[in-house]
Order: C-alpha cells, then structure tokens, then sequence
C-alpha cells in the first residue's frame, strides 16, 4: 500500500495527473454545470452565463495540469476524459446532438487550450502571461464554437439579427465577462498566496503530490464525475 503513495514513473505520474484534472472537470461539468441552466442563471443574463462562468474554471484546471505535467499533451488529454464523462449520459437520454456536441465542444476548449498554451508557454499559473493564454485560448474557442454552429444551420454570421443574439454575446459580452472573472479570481488568489507567503505558512508539498500521484485518488475522482453525471441526468 505504501507503494501507491510514492509514485515515480513519469508516465503514470501524467496518466493519474490526466486522469485527475480530467475527473474533477467532468464532476464541475455534472454539477455546478447543471446548476448553471437553471431558469434563474438565465434571467441573471451573461452574468451568470455557464460560458462566462464554466469556461474560467475550465481554463484554471488546465493551467494546473500542464503546470504538473509540463507537457501540453496532458491538456489534450484532460479534455478528452471530461468529454468522456460528459458522453456517460447517453446511458440514460441516448445518444443524440444534445448529448455528443456538449462532448466534443469541451474536447474543442481543450485544443484551444493546447495552442494557446504552445504560443505563450507560461511558466506560473497565476501570471499575466497566463492571463493572456486564457484570453488566447477563449477567443479562438468561442469563434470555432460560432464556426460550428453556422455549419450546424444556426446562421450567425449571415444574418445581422442572429449575428447580434448569438455571435457578438458569446464572442464579445461572455467572453469579456468571463475574463473579468479570471482577472478577479486571480487577483483573489494571487493575494491570497502573498499572504501565505508573509505569513510563512507551511504546506506540505510532497504530501499533496502523493495524494496526486496516487491510483486511488485519480480512480476515485473519475469514477465520481461519471457517476454524478449519470445520476444527475436522470433528473
């Protein structure tokens, strides 16, 4: 049992890492997702948009698996086992559009990711170069987004009207709101580790990278965001 937590291949410290991250977007997906299309969160408006909301904690998580991996095919990765957990519900409501493009959208952010990540190579999470990644990465996904919509019929940049509904909220009013959030968030956080470090608090470092690299954890956290998006597909 000890063995678990004191992990040194490479490859299955990436592979728990992926699995991880991946699990713990696929849980944010199933849960505060399902929240965020409640009628109220509509009537809030781009506020309170699951784009502007769920794309900020989407981008967070990737940062923090290439800062653990270093590589960006982990970020590939990530996106490809939350879109898995998200494909789970056609367990219950069948495999239909509603079902496989929420999949392959999240599969989409994590490219975006990818090629943001390739251009800027940020070395910090918390860090105006990652700042700039994230902003990278927003626009050309919520483009390509608007791209796929147009070929799926919706026409958004061949009609003024929808241009205004669809393009400019998604590709102007959600994406600012939604950097606002990450500019803030980081602020927040970017505080928060100042004064841990005037404060010289301690952590344990290498007890949260056992924690980590460890079968159990990264198991467990994919077997939930699984199981909570079946489960909550059913209501």
């Amino acid at each position: 049992m000890k063995s678990l937590f004191n992990i040194t291949n490479k490859k299955l410290k990436m592979l728990f890492t992926v699995l991880f991250f991946g699990g713990m977007w696929g849980l944010v997906e199933a849960t505060l997702g399902t929240v965020l299309h409640l009628p109220f969160f509509d009537n809030i408006g781009v506020y309170g948009s699951s784009t502007a909301i769920m794309l900020p904690i989407a981008f967070y998580l990737m940062g923090l698996c290439y800062k653990k991996t270093n590589t960006l095919r982990a970020v590939a990765y990530i996106g490809l086992i939350a879109g898995i957990i998200k494909l789970s519900t056609f367990i219950v409501v069948g495999f239909t559009q509603k079902v496989y493009m929420p999949s392959i959208y999240i599969v989409l952010e994590s490219l975006a990711m990818v090629g943001a990540l390739a251009i800027t190579r940020p070395t910090k999470v918390l860090s105006a170069k990652s700042f700039l990644t994230v902003a990278i990465a927003s626009t050309s996904y919520l483009l390509v987004y608007l791209v796929v919509r147009q070929i799926q019929g919706t026409p958004i940049f061949t009609d003024y009207n929808t241009w205004v509904e669809k393009g400019e909220f998604y590709l102007f009013n959600a994406n600012a709101v939604m950097l606002l959030y990450v500019g803030v968030s980081g602020a927040i956080a970017f505080g928060i580790s100042k004064l841990v470090e005037a404060r010289n608090w301690k952590f344990n470092k290498e007890l949260g990278n056992k924690i980590l690299y460890n079968p159990i954890t990264a198991s467990g956290v994919f077997a939930a965001g699984l199981v909570t998006t079946v489960l909550l597909a059913l209501i």
